[in-house]
């Protein structure tokens, strides 16, 4: 019996010792899972960050330089406001008119000349021959490379009248920069010779509000534009249709000047009309 009892025990014994064994071998592999799954959560934790910094990095550059181009492609610079000429900088009194023929019965046109590129003799020797009376709307640049050129005009009764400094567009402009190209010749026309000009040719015909206020504010009398225009030989005036009494015609210092004078007086006598002094339908008041 008690053999037996022994023979169990050991047994018994055997079969505690193998479970045993396995919940140990089960331990033992479950840690090392556990090892391995960490050391993978190490790797990927350590990686993803990375991944996802330089993802970031990325973005952020492309933004910024989409920001970059936008700015300089879609915002327009800062340009100073027009000055309007209802924000107490108008000038006392009535503003200049803007004309382009004189009201008259008259039978006399007006002719003009711009400018001052082309100088040539010819043309003084024509006006005086003709006795044709000019205005002249010329430039400071060209009026400084010839002085005594447009002096001889000046002899022979015609006005040197102001046409800005630099032959700019003047809607384009601010009201403080009209007001420097308008009032820029004024000075330095009346010391050469020695009348100070009235009145104003806007270059191109380019004028607006602020251009108004400008002139009356320079001291000028009145904008002049044109009704006829007559270059390279061909005189056109606007709707068309022969010089009217009143007429201003438009001319430049150029190379065909001396032809387009002798055209325009043909066109003027054929119409019944003369050539007139601008000056004395429009005197500096």
């Amino acid at each position: 019996m008690t053999g037996s009892r022994g023979i169990g025990s050991r047994r018994t014994g055997s079969r505690r010792w193998t479970a045993t064994a396995w919940i140990a071998s089960g331990v033992l592999i479950f840690g090392a899972m556990v090892v391995v799954a960490a050391i993978v959560v190490t790797n990927r934790s350590h990686v993803t960050p990375t991944t996802t910094t330089t993802t970031a990095a990325s973005t952020t550059t492309a933004v910024t330089t989409t920001t970059a181009v936008t700015t300089t492609t879609t915002v327009p610079p800062t340009v100073p406001p027009t000055v309007p000429p209802t924000t107490g900088a108008r000038p006392s009194g009535a503003a200049p008119p803007v004309i382009s023929r004189i009201a008259t019965t008259d039978p006399v046109v007006f002719f003009t000349i711009d400018d001052g590129f082309v100088r040539d003799p010819s043309v003084i020797d024509f006006v005086r021959a003709r006795h044709i009376p000019v205005t002249l709307f010329v430039l400071p640049a060209q009026v400084h490379r010839d002085p005594a050129y447009f002096k001889r005009f000046r002899d022979l009764g015609a006005s040197v009248q102001d046409h800005t400094t630099h032959h700019a567009s003047l809607a384009n402009l601010s009201y403080e920069d009209q007001h420097n190209e308008i009032c820029g010749p004024l000075d330095d026309y009346e010391q050469l010779f020695g009348q100070r000009p009235w009145l104003l040719r806007p270059p191109g015909g380019s004028w607006n509000a602020d251009t108004i206020v400008a002139t009356q504010a320079c001291g000028l009398r009145a904008v002049v534009m044109w009704r006829a225009t007559m270059n390279d030989g061909v005189l056109r005036t606007q709707g068309g249709g022969p010089l009217r009494a009143g007429d201003i015609v438009l001319l430049h210092f150029r190379a065909a000047l001396r032809g387009d004078l002798e055209v325009a007086l043909d066109a003027a006598t054929a119409s019944g009309l003369r050539p007139a002094a601008l000056e004395a339908y429009l005197p500096p008041g």
